[in-house]
């Protein structure tokens, strides 16, 4: 038995006649009456008396019409639930971002989230650029928001924002007084980096290096916590991106200065390979409209 002739069973028994219920199928009168057969001959026995204009149902093919209604009427609604739940996100959705972006972002999404989609469970992970993309390869994250990613042909990339490189030291550091500095005026200064795997300090060292200027870095450090307690004692400098900083110099904790030509850009990284879901297409509007908003309160630079 399948459902097409519960189907045909039902119009015919509703109009009393296989021509007028083949005529409402649209199928020929010979299919309906052979997958009629094959239903009596299935169940073992009669469902329709045939009499001279048409036919009728015997008592036994009553009983059927009333229990495939009730069948057919729960497939039907089943269908329209999956219809509707397809197009509900649910299930695991994580995104990975760099510690800065991630202090900015992470609070914010998980409100929308918790408010307005709470059959999705939500990894919200820090993570540096090079960690990320191998979650990424192999399935692990759903989404990475990665800082000027070398070409991959297993991930697809959305352009985000670019943002400025600050020299960040003591709010009354009179060299971070200047309105920006140049990179060349970086290589006297003692400075706090994070290590050389990280994405951010090979973007600062090779724009340093084509300068002419070697970076004198004392000390490699990958906590944002103990970071800001360093700058504070004056002894040391860091190079950080605003979104790292944006609090302190907005209440002039930190001081801050642009470095001319430095800058970084985000983007959201997914990998091509991995099967969406109705989740992680919501997290990827999600998060590309927070970074909008983002780009204008840290004060980045769109690209044009």
């Amino acid at each position: 038995m399948d459902l097409r002739q519960f189907r045909y069973f039902i119009h015919a028994a509703r109009r009393q006649n296989f021509r007028r219920a083949s005529e409402d199928l649209r199928v020929a009168q010979s299919a309906l009456t052979r997958q009629i057969q094959y239903l009596e001959q299935e169940l073992g026995f009669l469902l329709f008396d045939r009499v001279k204009r048409g036919v009728r149902l015997t008592a036994a093919g009553q009983r059927l019409l009333e229990r495939s209604q009730y069948i057919l009427g729960e497939v039907d609604r089943l269908k329209e639930t999956l219809q509707i739940e397809a197009h509900v996100p649910s299930g695991p959705a994580s995104l990975a971002a760099p510690p800065s972006i991630g202090r900015l972002l992470f609070a914010r999404l998980a409100q929308t989230f918790l408010k307005s989609y709470p059959k999705v469970t939500l990894s919200l992970l820090e993570g540096w650029t090079s960690n990320a993309m191998g979650q990424l390869r192999r399935g692990e994250l759903s989404l990475a928001i990665v800082t000027d990613p070398p070409p991959d042909p297993l991930l697809e990339y959305t352009h985000l924002f670019t943002e400025s490189i600050y020299l960040v030291g003591r709010p009354d550091d009179p060299c971070l007084k200047k309105r920006s500095l140049e990179v060349r005026s970086l290589a006297d200064l003692p400075l706090v980096m994070t290590s050389k795997t990280n994405r951010s300090r090979q973007l600062i060292e090779n724009s340093a290096a084509r300068e002419g200027a070697r970076l004198n870095v004392r000390l490699e450090l990958e906590s944002p916590e103990t970071l800001q307690h360093l700058l504070l004692s004056g002894r040391i400098y860091g190079l950080l991106p605003y979104s790292s900083i944006y609090h302190g110099a907005q209440i002039r904790r930190l001081g801050a200065v642009p470095i001319r030509g430095l800058a970084m850009t985000r983007y959201l990284a997914k990998s091509r390979n991995e099967v969406s879901s109705v989740a992680r297409e919501t997290l990827e509007k999600a998060v590309i409209g927070e970074m909008r908003e983002l780009s204008k309160r840290v004060g980045v630079r769109e690209r044009r």
